[in-house]
């Protein structure tokens, strides 16, 4: 399939295991992806997230591994991780205020991060466990079921790569990684097997990279 070009974003509509062997090394995989607790044919995958993550993870060649769930989320979910990428930390990315989901008070998400650390650089000498806090209103509704903030998402990117490296989201969703790639001057290679989602993904990333050019 032919991926759409938008910037260092270099994104594929479609299955992402079939997408994925074709793909060279990347420096980090950064993905939210299908979890285990995800309701019934909300998303694509909903039925085996597991087996969808571990067939992902095979086709793919990384450094490092960044996997955001919700704080409720079954950790016996992250299996599915080679060996191969050691377990390096929690990260929790916050929300001033915490929500409820049914009788559990939730809000809060998890960032499980695997393989090796960026190097040292000043602010980045060591990795941080808490993200910056978000209000409710910093992660608006964009099409998306499972949307993300994307502050936590820039927090993320600058954690875990440095700038000209490449990271990939196998499950891209609405683009939250793809858009902090375009602001923190990283390449992104992105799969969404659901045309609208991808269509999301593209505007988001293109404006962008229209408000940075503005900017500068």
């Amino acid at each position: 399939m032919q991926p759409v070009q938008i910037g260092n974003c270099t994104l594929y509509q479609g299955d992402s295991l079939e997408v994925l062997p074709h793909l060279p090394p990347v420096d980090t995989v950064m993905t939210d992806p299908v979890w285990s607790e995800c309701p019934p044919v909300r998303l694509a995958g909903w039925d085996a997230p597991q087996q969808l993550l571990q067939s992902a993870l095979e086709r793919i060649t990384t450094r490092r591994l960044v996997i955001v769930l919700r704080s409720d989320s079954d950790p016996r979910f992250l299996s599915a991780v080679p060996a191969a990428l050691p377990f390096f930390r929690i990260q929790i990315l916050p929300y001033v205020m915490p929500g409820y989901i049914g009788r559990k008070l939730g809000g809060d998400e998890m960032a499980y991060s695997f393989g090796e650390p960026i190097p040292v650089r000043p602010g980045f000498r060591v990795i941080g466990g808490y993200g910056p806090k978000v209000q409710p209103a910093e992660r608006p509704r964009n099409g998306h079921p499972c949307s993300r903030s994307q502050k936590h998402f820039n927090w993320l990117v600058e954690c875990w790569s440095v700038e000209g490296e490449t990271i990939l989201d196998p499950f891209m969703g609405s683009g939250t990684t793809g858009v902090a790639c375009a602001v923190m001057g990283r390449k992104f290679i992105g799969c969404e097997i659901e045309p609208k989602y991808f269509d999301i993904a593209c505007k988001r990333i293109e404006d962008a990279y229209r408000q940075a050019d503005l900017f500068i």
